[in-house]
């Protein structure tokens, strides 16, 4: 059995063999520095597709300062990526404006593409598609822009930057039923939402337990239908049925007495206040929102939302229940809008009603493409890291490497231990 000294001497010996071998690893390390010395490849985002195949094939690039003069393509950026993650540094600067572009569909049977643009510019930017130009816009605006249909991906221009997206493909509506008296509100809702495109079915009581409905009216579900427009109390008999096809998904808009029934009080989002009258016309008056007889709204849950106000208070409030939109309506009697609001009237009418039931239609259109950069400067730095400024990129050389660090450290520790232990055993 070897004696404690014995081991001792073993361990040095070990100590002095992995000294040894740490300063062979350090010595090939210095050769492998000199063979191969590594530069900087200065290049911008214009002409990066034609440098990058002489970057990535000459092994002595070690660093990329890249300039962006224009937006980088998707493509380049994840070349770019690619070259870091195989240990190139890469450094940017230049910051490129920010702009953002979304596009989505209206969910109403015409489907217009709905743009929404946010920019902090101060230069005007270009809406424009595979068609041609769609709006321009005024620095540092946010806005949105409608349009009847789109080409192609919808680029926000600015010089040679851009974001782009593309619209979702849109989906055909279901039907809108509506539910109400023989009255002029009734027969004007339906006809502007007919005007509008909507395919509209109706159950309209003529007499006690007697009531004009379009055959194949039920079930009531969202394969079959996308809104219930409940107009008064004539709903009550479909109350529960209505709260069971919200709760799944569907939308509801309910104005006046329809409000008042339990089924549909716990989904609704206000409750309708007193009748007030409308303004007395005089002779050549036409008729607007704000001279309509209605019935002002009180909000009654937290998450409820006032979408419109008159003078006397909330005319249209919102909330979701389950899975589904709700609206509240304190209008009364808005078929004098279309009757008696001038030339503007009727279509004014027609786009209101439509709007209205598409903002609690659901959601079918399709997913939209996602090869487009609706926000291409937030994905830059997502790839690349923050930029780099004009005067740390030609300050700054290759990359630090840990490893001469961390060979200096082992050996050190090698050599403090065999020293260590041989003090310890009397030896020099």
């Amino acid at each position: 059995m070897r004696s404690r000294a014995e081991r001792r001497q073993v361990a040095e010996w070990l100590l002095r063999g992995a000294l040894l071998v740490v300063l062979g690893i350090a010595l090939w390390r210095t050769f492998q520095r000199d063979s191969v010395s590594t530069i900087t490849r200065s290049t911008k985002t214009s002409t990066f597709a034609t440098d990058f195949a002489g970057i990535v094939t000459n092994p002595a690039v070690g660093a990329i300062d890249l300039k962006v003069d224009a937006m980088p393509s998707r493509t380049e950026r994840d070349a770019l990526v690619a070259l870091r993650r195989i240990g190139v540094i890469v450094r940017w600067s230049d910051i490129p404006p920010a702009i953002a572009v979304e596009v989505e569909r209206t969910r109403e049977p015409e489907a217009r593409a709905r743009v929404l643009v946010t920019a902090a510019t101060r230069t005007p930017i270009a809406l424009v598609d595979s068609a041609g130009l769609i709006d321009s816009l005024r620095a540092g605006a946010d806005a949105s822009v409608e349009a009847v249909s789109v080409v192609g991906a919808v680029r926000a221009e600015q010089g040679r930057f851009a974001a782009s997206a593309y619209a979702p493909v849109p989906d055909a509506r279901r039907a809108v039923l509506v539910l109400g008296r023989a009255d002029w509100e009734t027969k004007f809702v339906m006809q502007a939402l007919n005007e509008a495109g909507w395919s509209v079915r109706a159950r309209i009581p003529t007499a006690p337990g007697i009531a004009v409905n379009d055959d194949g009216l039920l079930p009531l579900d969202t394969s079959r239908y996308d809104v219930v427009v409940a107009l008064d109390s004539s709903s009550a008999e479909l109350a529960p049925v209505i709260a069971r096809f919200v709760a799944q998904g569907g939308g509801l808009i309910a104005a006046g007495a329809a409000l008042e029934w339990e089924p549909l009080r716990r989904l609704a989002p206000a409750r309708a206040g007193d009748r007030r009258p409308g303004r007395i016309l005089l002779a050549d008056d036409s008729v607007t929102t704000r001279d309509l007889p209605l019935r002002p709204l009180s909000l009654v849950r937290s998450d409820a939302v006032s979408l419109q106000r008159e003078a006397p208070g909330v005319t249209l409030a919102a909330r979701r229940a389950g899975l589904g939109r709700v609206i509240a309506l304190g209008y009364d009697e808005s078929w004098r809008w279309r009757m008696l609001g001038g030339a503007s009237g009727m279509g004014a009418h027609r786009r209101w009603w439509s709007s209205t039931v598409g903002s609690v239609a659901p959601d079918r259109a399709a997913a939209a493409l996602s090869i487009g950069d609706g926000a291409p400067l937030a994905s830059l730095v997502f790839a690349l890291g923050k930029p780099s400024s004009p005067s740390a990129v030609s300050s700054q050389g290759g990359a630090r490497d840990p490893l001469p660090i961390a060979l200096l450290i082992m050996a050190a520790l090698c050599l403090l231990a065999e020293t260590a232990s041989r003090r310890f055993r009397g030896a020099r």
